[in-house]
């Protein structure tokens, strides 16, 4: 019931509720008590927390924060159920196939196919029923940061165990690069030519970011002045002679790789893509979800990826 002043013939109800509208804090409404309720009752049935789970599923591979790079390298091939991984490869060309935890179990010479085992990934994450209340973000969200980068660490690791092992021990058809006078042009030039003297194309190099530094720090005798102006406004170099550039922390200091295309590199086979499944423990208070994928990968052609390591500093 709105209350009249007889004084001044005005609405005070109005006035209060403008009163009220200018002390909204807006971090409040993430925890209104509708959300709140909701999500409750969602969080508090098997049915819900699967629904969630099947929900959380789709941003993990596309809201990134790290950015997962092994797929780029490989053809990907999405099994059906009970299908067997086999891949014709060159006889000439050796080829090499990792499992678990970066054991390379297998190198194939002379055979007509490789079949690579697939093995499975974990990437665990837990929330505490508190936390959901007393965050002023969606802590959910959060989680699925977590699972997301977790699994595609863990993909890159075994990626860069498959890349040393199969250069270790290819080094007759591709010997690795060295430099002592840091990362220059002829360095990559050197490095690239080793998989272009097999008539493959160059693909791409990857390198961490204390590599790709040397390269902003190029002047105009490296550079053209189109290129150093995208340089200076970006702070980024997309690709040299044609062969992209790619960055990943979890590149080994020092090394540089580069990859042939990946219809003449290899293949990972995927028997599961990631999922999440429930994981709670109600007497820790704690939602928890793991992210699970089965993969495999396999260098088809041993040929098609060369290793290089600089020291030095360019002067």
């Amino acid at each position: 019931m709105t209350r009249i002043n007889p004084g001044n013939g005005f609405a005070v109800e109005a006035s209060n509720q403008q009163q009220s509208m200018q002390m909204v804090d807006p971090y409040r409404t993430y925890s209104q008590a509708a959300d709140r309720d909701e999500l409750w009752s969602t969080l508090m049935t098997e049915a819900g927390r699967q629904a969630l789970g099947a929900q959380m599923a789709v941003p993990i591979r596309t809201q990134l924060d790290y950015v997962g790079v092994a797929r780029k390298f490989f053809e990907i091939d999405v099994l059906a159920q009970g299908q067997i991984a086999r891949y014709d490869k060159d006889i000439d060309v050796p080829a090499y196939v990792i499992s678990k935890r970066g054991k390379v179990d297998e190198w194939i010479v002379e055979a007509e196919y490789v079949e690579p085992k697939t093995w499975e990934i974990f990437s665990p994450a837990a929330i505490r029923l508190n936390q959901i209340q007393q965050r002023r973000f969606n802590i959910l969200d959060r989680t699925q940061e977590k699972i997301r980068i977790q699994t595609q660490v863990q993909e890159d690791d075994q990626f860069l165990v498959l890349s040393d092992t199969t250069t270790a021990a290819n080094t007759t058809n591709n010997p690795i690069t060295t430099s002592t006078t840091g990362m220059n042009k002829t360095f990559l030039n050197d490095l690239s030519s080793t998989i272009l003297d097999h008539d493959l194309p160059a693909f791409a190099y990857l390198m961490r970011f204390s590599a790709f530094k040397f390269l902003r720090s190029w002047g105009t005798a490296e550079f053209d002045p189109v290129s150093m102006r995208e340089i200076l406004e970006t702070g980024l170099y997309g690709s040299i002679w044609g062969i992209d550039i790619i960055v990943s922390r979890r590149v080994p200091a020092g090394a540089v790789y580069v990859y042939s295309e990946p219809r003449f590199f290899g293949v990972m086979p995927v028997r599961t893509e990631l999922i999440l499944m429930p994981d709670d423990e109600p007497k820790q208070a704690t939602i928890g979800y793991v992210g699970y994928e089965e993969i495999g990968m396999t260098a088809v052609n041993a040929n098609g990826i060369a290793k290089g390591v600089f020291s030095g500093n360019l002067v």
